[in-house]
């Protein structure tokens, strides 16, 4: 069977935003855009990796098919700064998604807000929720106690974290590409 007389069942989608994420887009865009990019419906494993991916298999899987509502990124930097959740009212507690997307923004320093739907959106107050969640992040994007791993600058996967066992440098901590010995790329720790 050729690609020629296979005939995909897939079909675009009318509306990409619901009509509420469509309406919170339009105010959003007219508050921060001198300042950040706005990216909507962004999977949780475009935003996060996780750290030694080979023992934190069940991690990785956790990412997928998740992703937040907005993310904001710096306009100079194109840093993640601001995770933004759309809640609507009758939604009391969140459920355990939101619980998950609280979690793993929280543990990797990424201010997340939660902005319950409203007509009209209150401008000042949501100004202002935006701004001091986002200077939570300005700078700086990790917390104290993570245990990162940088990307391979030439390999794009995670590097892990490895000591020079002889030579002028013995006992210092470097970070080596797990495509080790294919791709020799250091970073310093």
């Amino acid at each position: 069977m050729t690609d020629e007389t296979v005939h995909y069942p897939y079909r675009l989608r009318l509306e990409f935003l619901s009509p509420s994420e469509a309406a919170f887009y339009r105010v959003l865009t007219g508050l921060v855009r001198e300042n950040f990019f706005i990216n909507a419906k962004v999977s949780l494993s475009d935003i996060f990796f996780v750290a030694r991916p080979n023992e934190n298999v069940q991690f990785s899987n956790k990412l997928l098919r998740k992703n937040v509502d907005f993310l904001l990124l710096n306009c100079d930097t194109l840093e993640p700064s601001l995770a933004i959740e759309l809640d609507f009212p009758k939604q009391v507690a969140h459920g355990t998604v939101d619980s998950f997307i609280d979690a793993v923004c929280n543990a990797a320093g990424l201010p997340l807000l939660h902005i319950t739907v409203q007509h009209p959106y209150d401008l000042y107050e949501l100004t202002l929720q935006i701004k001091n969640m986002a200077a939570k992040n300005s700078g700086n994007n990790l917390p104290a106690h993570s245990d990162f791993s940088p990307v391979c600058p030439r390999c794009g996967i995670t590097m892990v974290l490895r000591f020079d066992k002889d030579g002028p440098h013995r006992g210092q901590k470097y970070y080596g590409c797990l495509n080790f010995p294919e791709c020799q790329e250091i970073v310093a720790v």
